[in-house]
């Protein structure tokens, strides 16, 4: 879709377009590069006029329709060329066009108090999900995401449960921070992969670009640079770090590549059973003796066994969404 010129724009924020250039910038709003504008061009307005807010004297805790009414009332009153009434006309038509855009509730909240979304990623499934900031998150099988429909003035905060793989937007007036079970990961703008699922003992944290600061629930920060790996002990707080070679390839999940460094038959079973959405049973205790290395691109999970097999005396028959694990 061609690029809505900003006098157009500015006519819709006014409020003097016509209908069907309302519904072209709506459309235009609803592209990954209109969610940019819009966001920055609301959070450039936000900022400056902080403290003009303050002047509308709304009440925080009236109804979002009564907050809306107030500011309409200011619209009639005061200059359209206003800073707070440009965000004021920049919401109203995101209700009106809902649907075209944020899928936005019935209610608006304007102050930082957003209702929340989540996500849930079943076992055999991945997906990748964009904020309204810019900022991308990659959700493997089996996790969950909690997030609002508007992140807040002045942070951008989500909740993870299983393994997400962010690329955050930079803003460093508004950092972004992913809080985990018994810990949180401050960010300005960054790229880094995260395994938290809440059955496991430990939190893993890679970096691949930026720096992010991992936050125990003991408050001891521990900050990461890129190629580093970050291991937390969810019970004692302990935290170790170690330098990688390449900490893109513990991410490769998100491109649907499987990878496995010298792990041990429990981790392949973990992960392939998260992948695929199958159950393992180990007939022949002597399996669990052997270490698995591969990286593999195949969708297929019998082709993927067959690789596993051929590294290893371990024999792996696949049947009625179970595994099978024998000596060969």
């Amino acid at each position: 879709m061609e690029k809505i010129s900003n006098e157009l724009i500015d006519k819709v924020l006014d409020g003097v377009a016509t209908k069907e250039e309302a519904k072209s910038v709506a459309q235009w709003f609803r592209t990954d590069e209109g969610q940019r504008y819009l966001s920055k061009r609301m959070e450039e307005d936000f900022m400056d006029e902080k403290n003009g807010l303050e002047d509308l004297k709304v009440n925080h805790k009236i109804p979002s329709e009564i907050m809306l009414d107030h500011i309409i009332n200011h619209i009639e009153k005061k200059s359209r060329r206003l800073t707070i009434l440009k965000i004021a006309a920049a919401i109203i038509p995101l209700v009106l066009f809902a649907g075209l855009f944020f899928q936005v509730s019935k209610k608006v909240d304007l102050f930082g108090a957003a209702s929340y979304d989540e996500l849930i990623i079943p076992k055999g499934e991945r997906i990748q999900f964009m904020f309204q900031d810019g900022t991308r998150v990659y959700l493997n099988s089996e996790s969950k995401l909690r997030y609002p429909r508007e992140f807040g003035l002045s942070e951008r905060r989500v909740q993870l449960e299983g393994e997400g793989y962010f690329i955050v937007s930079p803003n460093p007036n508004r950092p972004f921070i992913v809080e985990l079970d018994k810990a949180k990961i401050k960010v300005l703008g960054t790229a880094f992969n995260v395994e938290a699922y809440p059955e496991e003992k430990e939190i893993c944290v890679t970096l691949d670009k930026g720096k992010v600061n991992l936050i125990p629930w003991t408050n001891k920060e521990n900050l990461l640079n890129p190629n580093e790996k970050i291991i937390l002990n969810k019970e004692s707080g302990n935290c170790t770090i170690t330098k990688l070679d390449n900490a893109q390839s513990l991410s490769s999940w998100k491109k649907d590549i499987i990878t496995f460094n010298n792990a041990p038959l429990n981790e392949v079973m973990k992960d392939l059973s998260r992948w695929y959405n199958v159950k393992f049973v180990v007939e022949d205790k002597r399996a669990y003796d052997y270490l698995f290395t591969i990286t593999s691109n195949n969708t297929l999970l019998e082709n993927v066994l067959k690789e596993l097999e051929i590294i290893s005396p371990v024999k792996f028959v696949y049947e009625n969404k179970t595994v099978t694990i024998q000596m060969q």
